[in-house]
């Protein structure tokens, strides 16, 4: 009796296993169910409206056809929400003058806006959100007869990375204070361009902003912002075409550690503001001084640390503010320090205390990758000072660096030997030099 009594439960117990899966299915398959008829029916609404939308253009003449703010401008708007049966849709026009082969290319061909190219795209969200797999409609829309031309000239833009490569799909705003006024949004292609034909004419007018999601951002400035900008606004002429480049890239993540000194074992030093400066310049100021891109201020938090997102690839040279109290003992990687696209940095930064004067030596070889086994010496006879100290460790932050304090003014002897380099010798004038860096001859 109880062996049969067992049978029973495992029965009940593996029949309750059974219908739980079976359950399990059912309610995936009905779900799975309801999110296909949901993006069916959202998806023919978005084709509705992208119908709609197009056929708006259709009944415009052909000189009305464009958007406004854009290139060609019109009266249609580039992006536009629209709620339908209890869904939000997005809707894109996208108008541009296209320069047809079959009569030349600009600049040989003097009337290059042949025709207009009329994109829409509509998206949605919700539940059955469209992700990536929008609605587009495409139509070319040309004028009645040969001869046509909106005068202007033609805007081409480039967009490449860090290494020269074509980006696409870069996001490039065009704003201009010009009759009408331009504010248009578009996209690079597999080539990395984007070009407007019938662009108006204007001179230094059209400010250009060109990014893309997790990259860096590039843009022309004015006269106001910099006194000379490498990359002021564009000019258009008539006939003519006006072509900029712009270089973007992946962003990276740079972590910061301000330490004590060696003296102090590099102990954790809270709450340290530290320069960084960036190499890239926008242009010079009044009085022809460069004026970098990249020129900020940062403060560590109570450990000594400090993440930053979103850093952009650069040569950066770490300085520290007039009015603190310390001076860079060591920094690894050295300092400039190379930040590279889509990467990840620790940034080592030892500070000592402030001494009547001091020097920072740092050692390399030929490839200035720094040396962990040098010795030197710093002596004088006049002031009386000598004292040799061995370079830091890769994992420490003067990792191939020696630093002196507590020095005064004079001039003193530096010699260092490191194994499999020539002995280096050479002369420090205090307080004119403060740090160098020496490159090591192979033996």
């Amino acid at each position: 009796m109880p062996s049969s009594r067992g049978q029973i439960y495992i029965g009940t117990i593996i029949a309750l296993g059974i219908f739980f899966i079976l359950s399990q299915a059912v309610v995936t398959l009905v779900l799975s169910a309801y999110d296909l008829v949901s993006y069916s029916r959202a998806r023919i609404t978005a084709r509705h409206l992208a119908s709609e939308r197009m056929e708006s253009v259709r009944n415009l003449s052909y000189l009305d056809v464009g958007t406004q703010g854009g290139i060609p401008s019109g009266s249609l708007p580039q992006e536009e929400d629209v709620n339908k049966n209890g869904l939000n849709y997005h809707v894109q026009t996208s108008i541009i003058y296209i320069d047809d082969p079959f009569d030349g290319s600009s600049p040989i061909d003097l009337s290059p806006e042949d025709y207009k190219r009329v994109r829409i795209d509509v998206s949605w969200g919700g539940i059955a959100a469209s992700k990536g797999n929008s609605i587009t409609l495409i139509t070319d829309a040309s004028p009645k007869g040969p001869g046509y031309s909106s005068g202007g000239g033609v805007l081409a833009i480039t967009v490449v990375n860090a290494n020269a490569y074509p980006v696409a799909q870069a996001k490039v705003t065009i704003v201009a204070q010009t009759t009408p006024e331009i504010n248009l949004t578009s996209y690079t292609n597999d080539s990395g361009q984007v070009i407007l034909p019938g662009t108006p004419t204007c001179n230094n007018c059209y400010q250009i902003t060109v990014t893309k999601e997790d990259f860096s951002t590039e843009r022309t400035y004015s006269n106001l912002e910099v006194a000379n900008p490498t990359k002021p606004h564009v000019s258009v002429y008539e006939g003519f075409v006006s072509e900029i480049s712009f270089v973007i890239d992946e962003l990276g993540t740079l972590n910061i550690s301000t330490l004590n000194s060696r003296d102090n074992n590099f102990a954790p030093l809270g709450d340290q503001t530290i320069r960084l400066l960036g190499s890239k310049i926008i242009g010079t100021d009044e009085t022809d001084l460069p004026v970098p891109k990249y020129d900020q201020e940062l403060t560590t938090n109570g450990s000594g640390n400090l993440e930053i997102n979103d850093f952009e690839w650069d040569n950066y040279q770490v300085l520290l503010p007039e009015s603190l109290s310390r001076t860079i003992s060591g920094t690894n990687p050295l300092s400039p320090f190379s930040m590279l696209p889509n990467s990840s940095l620790n940034l080592l930064i030892s500070l000592a205390p402030n001494s009547p004067s001091t020097y920072l030596a740092s050692f390399t070889d030929s490839s200035l990758n720094p040396q962990a086994t040098v010795s030197a010496t710093l002596s004088s006879t006049n002031p009386v000072f000598d004292e040799s100290i061995t370079a830091g460790n890769p994992e420490d932050p003067d990792f191939g660096q020696i630093f002196f304090n507590n020095l005064s003014d004079g001039t003193y002897n530096l010699s260092a030997t490191s194994s499999g380099f020539v002995d280096h010798s050479s002369t420090v004038n205090i307080p004119n030099q403060s740090s160098d860096q020496i490159i090591l001859i192979p033996q």
